[in-house]
């Protein structure tokens, strides 16, 4: 489209936004998301509670799991920070977030917990900042902790930005291992947020995902498949958050919560158009053999097509 060129007016430009969200078949409503956005800039964060390491129940917030209070209260943390505009777009981001988010939930835990001595509140978190005050260009900043995950999703492909919080890094397509996860948001131990930017003139969608929803699918191109396959068949915005909130349920077996915003776009037509020649790319090259490589029990091939695949993943 003529505008895809014109920085001021087509990338500047924020029209689409969705949450989607869900309880898998094992899971406990830990997840949470926030976002808020001014004519300058925004953030769209995701958060998921662990209550499996902290199943502590507080009697006077409903009888919560300390998972499910980390998440809401990260999310909320969040919005507070941008609201007192303390977004810099610098290393301080992440001494502010990392600092708030502490105190934060050290208040809450005094004052709610029933077993001070127990309670942890973990949670991860995922948040992409964004900054679109310029002329030339939007920064985004991503700021995570724990194994939720930022993305950006361009012509090229889906871009992982985040790397995860775990003992051991594994291919992301070795389904036998599942490393456990360090660096939560807590109450008790000492954590860090981490910090990444990216500057970009091109039309992209940010994506930030917790582990119940990238984790559904066996590997990142099937995760990008379920983005571009549900945008192409849905017919507006909503229609995609159904979609994709359907697909994701369907193999999700934990919580899960996903974030989209769409920058450069005249509309949601144009969104699908844009992505449509990638959509069939990703079905020709990647989908339907990762489809009959699973039929022949190819661990090989699948190994192979991530190799051609992860070079734009992890640009």
């Amino acid at each position: 489209m003529e505008n895809y060129k014109d920085v001021k007016m087509g990338i500047r430009k924020l029209n689409i936004a969705l949450a989607v969200t869900g309880r898998g078949s094992e899971g406990r409503d830990e997840d949470s998301y926030s976002y808020c956005f001014n004519d300058n800039g925004g953030f769209i964060g995701v958060f998921d509670g662990f209550g499996e390491m902290d199943s502590t129940t507080y009697s006077k917030l409903g009888t919560r799991t300390g998972g499910y209070i980390a998440s809401r209260l990260a999310a909320e943390s969040t919005i507070k920070m941008f609201q007192n505009g303390n977004f810099t777009f610098s290393e301080m981001d992440s001494i502010k977030l990392t600092s708030d988010l502490k105190k934060y939930i050290d208040k809450v835990k005094k004052n709610f917990a029933d077993n001070q001595d127990t309670a942890l509140v973990p949670t991860t978190a995922s948040i992409i900042a964004c900054d679109y005050s310029k002329k030339d260009s939007i920064m985004f900043e991503y700021l995570w902790a724990g194994n939720s995950r930022g993305y950006f999703l361009d012509k090229n492909g889906l871009c992982q930005i985040t790397e995860d919080d775990v003992v051991e890094q594994i291919s992301p397509i070795d389904e036998t291992k599942k490393p456990r996860v360090i660096n939560l948001v807590n109450a008790e131990t000492d954590f860090k947020i981490n910090i990444k930017t990216v500057r970009t003139d091109a039309p992209t969608i940010l994506v930030t995902a917790t582990d119940g929803a990238y984790g559904s699918f066996a590997t990142p191109m099937e995760f990008e498949y379920a983005l571009l396959y549900t945008l192409n068949r849905a017919k507006n915005v909503a229609q995609w958050e159904s979609l994709l909130r359907r697909l994701v349920g369907e193999f999700a077996k934990d919580d899960f919560a996903i974030m989209i915003v769409a920058f450069g776009f005249d509309d949601f037509k144009d969104l699908k158009h844009y992505f449509f020649e990638r959509t069939k790319k990703m079905f020709n090259e990647y989908i339907e053999p990762i489809s009959k490589a699973k039929e022949e029990n190819s661990t090989s091939k699948v190994e192979e097509l991530w190799n051609n695949y992860k070079a734009d993943y992890y640009r």
